[in-house]
């Protein structure tokens, strides 16, 4: 199964488990924290969205979107090059649209922190990528309010996250406080929990 098909099957395997319903207007998806994240990703950068274009699919089915991001930092052991290219199911071509629940947004410019799934590679030969987790698995950087550090903040658009109960069950949970963190706090959790650094 290819890339984008395995993201769009996650919404019907998951909400399967435990009896799930999916929102009406969101996706269900096995909630992720922090380390979790970090340790589930091939690849974790941190850097600028420079590039979102939609195409159609290799095979003409669905609309696609491909966004580009330059690296400012690369915390993955086998780093390799100066942009990742993420490929992810929706987008709009002309007035043709797909949208596609729980999959991240992105604006031109907007600084990012990325846990990344290598999913293959495209026509050009440039490696691509997925979010991890779906929305989970992106964080945008903001201006910490006031001055001081940088933050970074997860933005679980469209999602209701499961959260397994004392007997193993998963609960969704439809509203759920965002995760935020200081960016340098979380670079270094990210070294940490992937063994990069000492605690």
């Amino acid at each position: 199964m290819n890339p984008m098909r395995r993201m769009l099957a996650l919404f019907v395997a998951v909400a399967g488990l435990g009896g799930l319903a999916v929102p009406a207007r969101g996706a269900v998806v096995v909630a992720m924290n922090f380390d979790e994240l970090a340790l589930d990703a091939h690849r974790v950068v941190l850097g600028e969205v420079v590039g979102i274009t939609a195409r159609w699919s290799a095979d003409k089915t669905i609309i696609e979107t491909v966004v580009e991001v330059r690296v400012e930092v690369d915390l993955s052991a086998s780093a390799a090059g100066t942009t990742v290219r993420i490929v992810q199911p929706g987008g709009r071509i002309g007035d043709v649209g797909l949208a596609v629940p729980g999959m991240p947004e992105f604006r031109q410019g907007e600084r990012v922190l990325l846990f990344l799934h290598v999913t293959g590679t495209d026509a050009d030969g440039a490696t691509t990528h997925s979010v991890v987790g779906l929305a989970q698995g992106k964080f945008a950087v903001l201006p910490r309010l006031g001055g001081g550090f940088d933050v970074v903040q997860q933005y679980p658009s469209g999602l209701a996250l499961a959260f397994p109960d004392a007997d193993g069950t998963l609960r969704a949970v439809e509203r759920v406080w965002p995760i935020v963190l200081d960016l340098q706090e979380a670079l270094d959790r990210i070294r940490c929990v992937r063994g990069e650094a000492t605690p």
